[in-house]
């Protein structure tokens, strides 16, 4: 009798750790993390910040951790860091990684958009992206690049005027405004 009680109860207990365990994984809403590391110096009374590291974690589960040689804090707008010298990464949900370098960027630290400017350089997977402008836009999953875009894949490389990424689906639109000026070469063997 006592055997079969206590196998009742052992039973129970797994029971109840195997729905916490479905609880926490499935269930449970996971808060958004953030980390910073900077350095901080007031320069002429700006806010300039040295060696910037930004870490967060949205709600979907993308990783995005941003670095800056140098910032600048906005005193009209708290949120806009004013940054140069600036790489970053997203780790999209699959794992794969989005590599983004430029020159200057403008960080928003409540919603992580961010507007890269001057001399960019986007690498995911076997494309390559080179413009002048480049934005993030977390809220609507969706990435854009503009202004002498450079599209380069194993297969082609090709001029255009706008390229549109979702995050999510990593689906791609490429843009063309003016089609006399389109220009995609073909790589021979997929080297050049």
């Amino acid at each position: 009798m006592k055997k079969k009680i206590f196998i009742q109860i052992l039973l129970l207990l797994l029971i109840l750790l195997l729905f916490f365990f479905i609880y926490q994984k499935y269930f449970k809403e996971m808060p958004e993390k953030r980390n910073l590391t900077i350095k901080q110096e007031n320069v002429k009374n700006e806010n300039k910040l040295i060696n910037i590291t930004y870490e967060s974690i949205d709600q979907a589960g993308r990783k995005y951790i941003i670095n800056a040689e140098t910032g600048t804090l906005d005193n009209d707008k708290p949120e806009i860091i004013y940054m140069s010298d600036v790489k970053a990464k997203i780790i999209l949900l699959d794992k794969s990684v989005i590599y983004i370098n430029s020159l200057n960027a403008e960080y928003n630290n409540v919603n992580y958009d961010t507007k890269f400017e001057n001399n960019i350089e986007l690498r995911f997977l076997e494309n390559e992206i080179h413009c002048n402008n480049l934005n993030i836009f977390f809220k609507d999953n969706l990435l854009e690049a503009y202004k002498n875009l450079t599209y380069k894949n194993s297969d082609i490389i090709m001029k255009a005027d706008k390229v549109e990424i979702n995050l999510l689906t990593k689906n791609s639109k490429i843009f063309n405004f003016n089609e006399n000026k389109v220009q995609i070469k073909k790589k021979a063997n997929g080297n050049n």
